[in-house]
């Protein structure tokens, strides 16, 4: 059966709002299906999608890779959630700062750093994020902080004696058997991104992270960084679903639940899981996902990911949203619909 998902992403192709993508549905029943559909690039010339393309999953590199490595740090023991999180960085900032804080974006740290795409090499990062001065007090609102993810995987760099790429690749990818998934993709396979012009970088992205801050720090971050396909993704949220993800039960029952509910700097209440952000207003995982059983998440360059345990149900979108600027981003706009498509179709939710 066609799906409508598919009438919806073509309409945002046919607009040129963006160049197209591949989507993955995950069903704990019916297994996989994956869709590819769309250009693979617009500039400079349009480019036919293909089904072996790897996109630049942007944010969903928080959760994926950094907030795995932490679970399976916690498991072994190396450290708590609650353990501070300077105790493994060769810089001081708060000494109160968590493990949890940074998962749940509740540190006190802003959002990201200014004038970003100024940044050489992952000393420029660490730089700036010393001279960075707490937003608000530590624990009291959620402020979604690249900065916070930052920290977290130079702490796994610190605890493991290895750099974050070797680390996923060994802990994670590759038990998964998510063989397309890593922080150096194959360039030709790889989607570009954004045309970049600034004093750091000039050029198309391609088979480069997208993100500024990443990208100073050789490509290999806590925030940003990993490429993979919606096949591989899939094979992730699946393994999740099934309970057969390598961490213990009681860790993926962690995972799934709210961890934090917290308002941001407007107000308006949120929640957040481990690492994960949980369903609140309109979120990506529609309207039909339950909020107790559902993680999700959201990445720059278009992409997206919900997983809920209750229905057995997953999703992943990836495009590059960002091709050939930032200026048409649109994919975001319909997430919340593609959402309750697959509860209608899948489980004939209404």
């Amino acid at each position: 059966m066609k799906s409508a998902i598919l009438d919806q992403l073509m309409s945002l192709v046919n607009q040129g709002i963006i160049p197209g993508g591949s989507y993955a549905i995950i069903d704990r029943n019916q297994g996989i299906d994956i869709e590819t559909f769309g250009f693979f690039q617009l500039k400079p010339t349009p480019v036919a999608n293909r089904t072996d393309v790897i996109y630049d999953v942007a944010s969903l590199t928080k959760t994926v890779s950094t907030t795995t490595l932490i679970m399976m740090l916690v498991e072994k023991k190396m450290i708590q959630l609650d353990t501070p999180i300077y105790s493994f960085l060769p810089f001081k900032m708060d000494p109160s700062i968590s493990f949890f804080d940074c998962l749940t974006h509740s540190s006190g740290l802003a959002a990201d750093l200014p004038k970003a795409f100024t940044l050489q090499n992952k000393e420029d990062v660490i730089k700036r994020i010393i001279e960075q001065k707490p937003i608000y007090s530590k624990g009291t609102h959620i402020v979604y902080s690249d900065i916070g993810f930052i920290l977290l995987g130079l702490a796994i760099e610190t605890l493991l004696n290895m750099p974050l790429d070797e680390a996923a690749d060994q802990w994670i990818f590759k038990p998964l058997g998510m063989n397309d998934t890593g922080y150096h993709p194959e360039t030709s396979r790889t989607a570009p991104t954004e045309f970049r012009n600034d004093p750091v970088f000039q050029g198309v992205l391609q088979g480069r992270v997208h993100d500024e801050k990443a990208f100073a720090m050789g490509g290999v971050a806590g925030h940003a960084g990993v490429f993979s396909t919606a096949h591989d993704l899939a094979v992730f949220a699946k393994h999740l679903l099934d309970g057969t993800f390598p961490l213990h039960s009681e860790s993926l029952d962690m995972l799934f639940s709210t961890a934090l509910e917290r308002p941001d700097l407007k107000g308006t209440m949120l929640k957040r899981g481990i690492g994960w952000d949980k369903p609140t207003g309109r979120s990506s995982a529609g309207q039909f996902a339950d909020p107790e059983a559902t993680i999700l998440h959201t990445g720059f360059t278009g992409c997206n990911m919900f997983i809920d345990r209750k229905h057995g149900l997953g999703f992943v979108l990836l495009t590059n949203d960002v091709h050939p600027s930032r200026d048409q981003k649109g994919v975001m706009e319909i997430r919340h619909e593609l959402a309750n498509i697959v509860y209608r179709e899948r489980r004939n939710i209404r």
